[in-house]
């Protein structure tokens, strides 16, 4: 990895804490937290299937995947 590269994850990997936390904190929406992201993305040269970004693909609530706790609960009983 060129230390270009590496210097522009670093720099949207920073970007996007401090947006998670606006967004935790109720100062942004989802929506806003989306444009943030694709500028970022875009202001640092990570493509939009990169896996740096932070796309939660695997546990997304519309894809159908389910849940560890209730495999866990089965098990248990």
């Amino acid at each position: 990895m060129s230390e270009e590269l590496f210097a522009g994850i670093l720099a949207y990997k920073s970007a996007m804490a401090q947006a998670r936390l606006m967004l935790s904190k109720g100062l942004i929406t989802k929506d806003e937290y989306a444009i943030i992201d694709t500028m970022m993305a875009e202001k640092y040269g990570l493509s939009s299937c990169s896996l740096f970004r932070n796309n939660d693909l695997l546990y997304s609530s519309t894809r159908g995947n389910m849940s560890h706790y209730e495999e866990v609960t089965k098990c248990q009983e």
